[in-house]
């Protein structure tokens, strides 16, 4: 071919999709594109499948731009012996100096297809999509109860009522009759608080009634009515996502067995993970593949026998998220491998570094257990507690010991430091030594050499004589 490569898939089809038109292109075993536009409703999706196999073209590739892909991808993939691939749009941006139109981004696309340049991305099974839907919206549900909570507590805070300060969860059977009693009276007395309360509250009826004293507007009297209805509605749909969801992972009960027996994973973390990556484990070469397919992973940038940095990459946000908060779920179940790991290596890599590393550990748990049909052996968590058990014990003796070494060290240099100020307060025993004689003696009966004497001396002793 023109482009000195070898081609190994001919014929090849490039779509460039975009929200409201596709560009097609076919590159045929002669080496002639075949170009063609498309919209994209659904009866003209068809059309394109069958100009597809009209061409005898049985290798696609598209590139995945938002979800416009996905009709077009689910049409395909049904085809048989099709050969169907998303690839990321990183890594199929044109060269340099070519001309960037739609129709040149087909080509483009269909060429990398022929010579076989882009690795296709992970797509799941098409069931494992449609529990995905039910997934993410649950997950955008939580995500809109959250806000909903944060904007009730900060419509109480405006008013300056510090419920929150005496109640951990304000949101619980006693925290909602209280916010219910001030959305309808904007007020609350004593007895009426002390009718809402649960026997479990540790704070007293006085506190609490202190606490919300006051008179709240009628407007925010009605906003937080309003509020308070949203809520109510985001926890009805939770309820009713989440009870479509058990039925729709009965067929996954033993997958889901063997992700709820690692600490920190219960049967909602199970769930995400076998909607976003599947139970048939093929598609990732190792562990360590899927690790860095969900963004556990570090790059590996090195230059000049150099590592420049190791930030883990952009990758599904939805696994990522799921698996960073079971890790920290794993590390509060003490005496454990996962948590024995995290407390041992904190300190030197901090938190945010060693709670990914805890959450890559749990994903090749998941990959190892899933493929092997096994649930978490709990007795390896023994030993490695005891393994750690006796590594601190070692380490408190070395510390005894060095503090031991320490203090004799520092006990014999204060005794050297006690001598030394102990001679230098006796100054008279340094004179202590027999008198010279030689120092009682006039100069001329000292015996040895003379010495020179001054001018003056000479001057006195010549008139003498």
């Amino acid at each position: 071919m023109r482009n000195g490569m070898e081609a190994i898939n001919l014929p090849s089809c490039g779509l460039d999709i975009h929200k409201d038109i596709i560009e097609a292109c076919i590159i045929d075993e002669d080496g002639n594109r075949h170009l063609k536009t498309f919209d994209t409703m659904r009866r003209t999706l068809y059309d394109l499948k069958a100009w597809i196999i009209s061409l005898k073209c049985f290798h696609v590739l598209m590139e995945s731009t938002g979800v416009y892909w996905l009709p077009i991808y689910e049409i395909l993939e049904d085809i048989k012996g099709m050969n169907v691939g998303v690839g990321n749009a990183r890594h199929m941006r044109n060269v340099p100096g070519r001309p960037k139109t739609d129709r040149e981004d087909s080509k483009w696309i269909a060429r990398l297809c022929m010579v076989g340049l882009i690795l296709k991305s992970f797509v799941v099974g098409k069931r494992f999509r449609e529990l995905r839907e039910y997934t993410r919206y649950y997950k955008k549900l939580k995500q809109d109860r959250a806000r909903h909570k944060n904007r009730i507590e900060k419509l109480l805070q405006l008013n300056g009522f510090k419920l929150s300060s005496v109640i951990s969860d304000i949101y619980g059977v006693s925290g909602l009759k209280l916010l219910n009693t001030l959305r309808a009276y904007g007020n609350i007395t004593l007895s009426q608080v002390k009718s809402s309360l649960h026997k479990r509250i540790k704070k007293s009826p006085e506190e609490i009634e202190r606490a919300i004293n006051g008179r709240m507007k009628y407007t925010s009297q009605l906003l937080l009515g309003k509020m308070l209805a949203r809520l109510d509605t985001c926890n009805r749909e939770m309820d009713e996502i989440y009870g479509m969801m058990t039925e729709m992972f009965c067929d996954f009960e033993p997958q889901l067995r063997i992700i709820e027996s690692i600490p920190g994973m219960g049967r909602l973390s199970g769930m995400y993970i076998i909607a976003e990556i599947g139970t048939d484990l093929s598609s990732f070469r190792s562990s360590g593949h899927l690790a860095a397919w969900a963004g556990l992973a570090p790059k590996d940038h090195e230059s000049a026998g150099k590592l420049k940095f190791s930030k883990t990459k952009k990758a599904n946000i939805y696994v990522k998220s799921i698996m960073i908060e079971c890790a920290w779920a794993a590390i509060k179940v003490r005496n454990t491998r996962i948590s024995n790991w995290y407390w041992r290596n904190v300190k030197r890599l901090g938190e945010k570094k060693a709670i990914t590393a805890v959450a890559r550990k749990l994903m090749v748990y998941i990959y190892a257990m899933l493929k092997n049909g096994e649930l978490y052996d709990g007795s390896l968590d023994v030993a490695d507690t005891e393994i750690l058990k006796a590594e601190k014990l070692a380490s408190a003796r070395k510390t005894v010991e060095r503090q031991l070494c320490d203090q004799t060290k520092k006990k014999q240099r204060s005794n050297e430091t006690q001598k030394e100020s102990t001679n230098a307060l006796l100054p008279a025993q340094a004179n202590l030594r027999p008198p010279n004689i030689a120092d009682t003696l006039k100069p001329s009966q000292k015996k040895g050499r003379h010495r020179k004497n001054s001018d003056t001396e000479n001057l006195a002793h010549s008139h003498h004589t």
